[in-house]
């Protein structure tokens, strides 16, 4: 009977023992949110207390946040601290992490309101908005020496482009907000080109735009203002017209219709007959098409404006000579005399 009384007494002793093995065991474990990412990388995801190595040191994370370019652990010390000591009750994450240099964006005029701290980068509307930037946002800006900002008015670096060298208390109507996407460097731009005195500023905005897309270092900016020079004046010639082309290229309906899956494939959006970015962009696009298919410059335009099958002494269905050749030698000779180098 003494057996049957001790063995309770036994089991007891036993899921002592067992319960002081399993607090010891889970003790000594990592905290679950816990993990040793390895190097630090930008554009990374990290939680509290994760680890990372950066410059031959360790470094705990204090806040969950997205890395960027300019948040490196030894410059954010807000973010991360040196060691992998953990962090049991990390202070609430502030609105804008602070980079320790960089550019800064203001929601408001005169540096006023919320203030997000940009490193050198390149950031897309996705990247701004992990950043706490929404879209269509900033109304001045603080621009350290020797950094250049080009703020763009759509995502993935596209639409109108403003370029700061220095700060400014108010970035004006056509800026305000209107940022969707921002690249952010050390130094000044050194344009290939410059804009030749007689095309209009939106004009060359809107051929620099197609040129960069196209990666042409400028001299396709050049090609796209003669065309559009000859085929509308710079749009001054538009109003009136008898050609069914669209706006500032000219481009005819049947051809912009053949176009428009190319269009959407390269610049990401659906075409916008009303926009005179957008009708640069799909004239530049069905130039460099041709250029690509016929050889050079020279040849494109022959065949931009007299269509793939011109030659020489071609006619249209009405009997009329087709005068590419006239048409051509007009717009190069124009875009050579703007410094085009091909």
């Amino acid at each position: 009977m003494r057996l049957k009384h001790n063995a309770p007494a036994r089991a007891v002793s036993l899921m002592v023992v067992v319960a002081m093995f399993l607090s010891l065991f889970f003790t000594a474990l990592p905290q679950a949110n816990a993990a040793a990412r390895g190097a630090w990388a930008p554009n990374t995801a990290y939680a509290v207390n994760d680890t990372v190595t950066y410059s031959g040191g360790t470094y705990t994370c204090l806040q969950a946040h997205t890395s960027l370019t300019g948040w490196e652990p030894a410059n954010v010390p807000a973010l991360w601290k040196s060691g992998s000591t953990t962090t049991p009750t990390p202070t609430p994450a502030p609105t804008t992490p602070p980079a320790t240099n960089g550019v800064i964006l203001y929601a408001n005029i005169n540096y006023g309101g919320n203030a997000v701290t940009l490193g050198v980068g390149n950031y897309g509307l996705s990247q701004l908005n992990a950043a706490g930037i929404p879209n269509d946002w900033m109304s001045s800006l603080k621009v350290p020496n020797g950094w250049t900002v080009e703020v763009y008015a759509d995502d993935n670096f596209g639409g109108t482009k403003w370029t700061y060298t220095a700060s400014s208390s108010w970035v004006g109507d056509s800026v305000n907000d209107k940022m969707s996407s921002v690249k952010i460097y050390t130094g000044s731009p050194n344009p290939s080109v410059t804009r030749p005195s007689e095309v209009p500023s939106q004009i060359w905005t809107y051929a620099m735009n197609v040129d960069n897309k196209f990666g042409k270092g400028g001299d396709f900016a050049l090609l796209l203002s003669a065309v559009i020079k000859k085929e509308s004046s710079f749009g001054a010639g538009l109003p009136g017209s008898p050609s069914a082309g669209d706006g500032l290229m000219q481009v005819e309906p049947n051809t912009r219709n053949a176009y428009l899956s190319q269009f959407s494939a390269k610049f990401g959006r659906t075409y916008n007959h009303s926009s005179e970015q957008d009708q640069v962009a799909l004239g530049g696009l069905i130039l460099d098409e041709k250029i690509v298919r016929f050889g050079n410059i020279y040849n494109g335009l022959l065949h931009y404006n007299g269509g793939d099958n011109w030659y020489p002494g071609a006619t249209d269905s009405y009997g009329r000579p087709i005068l590419a050749d006239q048409y051509a030698n007009a717009v190069y000779a124009t875009y050579k005399g703007y410094g085009g180098n091909n």
